[in-house]
């Protein structure tokens, strides 16, 4: 496997390569890093440091116009494009987003949940919440589960954050 393979298949496996300002190379999330991935980045180090300058130098179009993210996110969310599991994860977020009423924005959600799940993120957007009522207000915080929020709060539903109330609604991946 060469170095463009070999780039295809960590990225295709989660992990994000990059360039350190002294040349070196820096792969994340180092726990995603399995044995094999080790062995043949050693081998291939050289290479894929020629190839990520390569990219460095003509980068590829910015693929998103997400307004959630900035373009190196919206870069990182589609390197290597996006397997099965991605694709239909994605496909249930968009079609439960449009369910909510959320149609302007119901592409740009998923995929930004796709690139949350990508970074392993364990932070979660209160529209994938089974506790978010019709009315946009939090039904745990209304019955008073949620420590120190008022019970009428309506949450910002598209910032991603870790609630202890969180609990995932039906149809979400």
């Amino acid at each position: 496997m060469g170095a463009p393979e070999l780039l295809h298949h960590l990225r295709g496996a989660g992990l994000v390569l990059t360039l350190t300002p002294a040349g070196g190379l820096h792969v994340a999330p180092r726990t995603a890093l399995t044995d094999d991935h080790r062995a043949a980045i050693r081998t291939e180090r050289d290479a894929l440091v020629l190839a990520l300058q390569a990219e460095a130098q003509d980068p590829p179009s910015r693929r998103s116009s997400n307004p959630l993210m900035t373009p190196e996110q919206g870069d990182e969310c589609h390197a290597g494009g996006w397997d099965d599991a991605e694709l239909s994860a994605f496909t249930a977020r968009e079609a439960r987003f449009i369910r909510m009423g959320r149609v302007a924005d119901a592409e740009h959600l998923a995929e930004r949940l796709t690139l949350r799940d990508r970074q392993r993120d364990d932070r979660r957007l209160c529209l994938e919440c089974a506790a978010l009522a019709d009315n946009r207000r939090c039904l745990v915080a209304l019955s008073g589960r949620l420590a120190g929020a008022d019970r009428r709060i309506e949450p910002v539903q598209t910032i991603l954050q870790r609630c202890p109330g969180f609990m995932r609604a039906s149809g979400l991946a």
